[in-house]
């Protein structure tokens, strides 16, 4: 029993170290690596089906790689679809008026984007480093897609060119516009197509080119006038003059939320001021500072077609299609009328009265240099009167001084009010005779009309 047992040992240990042996011995074959199928290889042809075949680079998109292959397949299946301009698109009408140039239309064109629903995936490949996406769809479904989509699109373009007729009929420009642009960019995925549109009322429009035909009556039916030839800028009015200026539609009716600018010569650069017309198609224009040198200045209104884009639309794509409109401005002459002053001065010095005019002088002076005429009393827009006289100021360390009394007063004439004054008791002369000391507080009076007070006075009827 127990020699059975011995040999039964020992032949399980000569098997185990047989099959030790054979296994270190044995070596693994690989799998082989799939083919890539024909249609990485060389790109398939279908007269049934639009394909689209990309690849993408596993390092590059280590997370993304298939989504990335899909998009580029989609991307590559959209290159396969033939896109031309026909003769009675909106694209070649804007060719031919030359508001659009060829390369413009076909930056359009190409920038419109190709949405492919219910494609399928034919077949995906992959390796180590690469991911490959095979897509395709239909022609025939492609085709029913996009007659589906284009029918939407023009129900959604009619709907918005619908909605501006009535704002049309009130000369509503700002509302109307808009409406028609949007209406008319709904479109834009089929600006290469011929758009017919049958209305509801059963009548048969290429509907991008009615828009754009509203559009352009719209603009061109805009006209601005004024009632006064020139605008008067005069001491009667201040300088300041409100102009109403009108701005008609169709037919001749006020133009209602029409955007506009203006622009004069003021004494500052402004840039032109924008103005939208109110419900009576007017706008109310403020001239006023507008320099006396100022060489023929004019009050320049223009229709600002740029003000009519919307924000949420290409500015660039509206800029070319509303630029047909364009009107040369509403220019208005600005005549300005020059103030004439009359001036009277008493000028005493210590209580008597003086042969001279020391301070007449010198706001005479200052007005000629401006250009302004001295006149008459009964003719001058202006009277300028001034008063002055100097007393003693003391003795000090051998020096007299005198102060100088001065006081101005500007009056209207023909409404018989004060325009400016001014006064001073603290002007002081110091000399070493009372005479002398009372001249130089002249001389200091004359250069405070000239750097101060005469200054005040024009800016405070100019």
């Amino acid at each position: 029993m127990v020699r059975n047992l011995a040999v039964w040992i020992s032949m399980m240990t000569l098997l185990l170290g047989i099959s030790c042996g054979i296994t270190k011995e044995t070596t693994v074959i690989p799998a082989k690596k799939t083919p890539p199928p024909d249609w990485v290889m060389q790109h398939p042809i279908s007269s049934s089906h639009y394909i689209g075949i990309a690849v993408s680079n596993k390092k590059n998109n280590p997370i993304d790689y298939a989504s990335v292959a899909t998009k580029n397949a989609l991307n590559n299946m959209a290159s396969t679809v033939s896109v031309r301009i026909t003769g009675q698109s909106f694209l070649n009408t804007m060719e031919t008026n030359k508001v659009f140039s060829e390369d413009f239309s076909s930056s359009i064109n190409t920038t419109t984007d190709i949405v492919f629903d219910n494609y399928e995936t034919a077949g995906i490949y992959e390796n180590e480093n690469e991911y490959w996406a095979y897509v395709r769809i239909s022609k025939i479904a492609y085709q029913e897609q996009q007659a589906r989509k284009k029918n939407e699109i023009l129900q959604a373009a009619y709907l918005l060119y619908e909605r501006s007729l009535e704002p049309q009929k009130r000369n509503q420009i700002n509302t109307s516009i808009d409406l028609l642009l949007h209406a008319l960019f709904t479109l834009k995925p089929y600006w290469n197509e011929q758009n017919n549109f049958t209305t509801p009322n059963g009548d048969n429009l290429l509907l991008d080119q009615q828009i754009y035909s509203d559009i352009q009556k719209i603009l061109q039916e805009i006209e601005s006038s004024c009632d006064e030839s020139a605008i008067m800028l005069t001491a009667q009015n201040h300088y300041h003059q409100t102009t109403p200026l009108k701005v008609s539609g169709a037919s001749g009716s006020p133009a209602i939320g029409a955007p506009f600018t203006y622009h004069y010569p003021t004494d500052k650069y402004t840039r032109p001021k924008k103005v939208v017309t109110n419900n009576q198609g007017l706008v109310m224009v403020d001239v006023i500072s507008v320099p006396f040198e100022a060489q023929l200045p004019k009050l320049e209104f223009t229709f600002d077609t740029d003000a009519l884009i919307p924000a949420d639309l290409d500015q660039k794509i509206c800029k070319n299609l509303l630029k047909g409109a364009e009107t040369n401005p509403l220019v208005i002459p600005i005549h300005i009328v020059k103030p004439t002053f009359y001036v009277e001065s008493t000028e005493r010095n210590f209580g008597e009265t003086t042969n001279q005019s020391i301070l007449q002088s010198t706001v005479q002076g200052f007005l000629a240099q401006k250009g302004f005429a001295v006149t008459s009393k009964n003719k001058a827009d202006y009277w300028i009167i001034l008063e002055a006289d100097t007393k003693n100021g003391g003795l000090s360390s051998e020096f007299i001084s005198a102060l100088l009394d001065m006081k101005l007063v500007l009056t209207d004439n023909q409404e018989q009010i004060v325009r400016y004054q001014n006064n001073t008791n603290t002007i002081k002369g110091v000399q070493l005779s009372l005479p002398s000391a009372g001249a130089e507080a002249y001389k200091k009076g004359k250069l405070k009309l000239e750097d101060e007070w005469l200054k005040q006075m024009l800016q405070s009827i100019l």
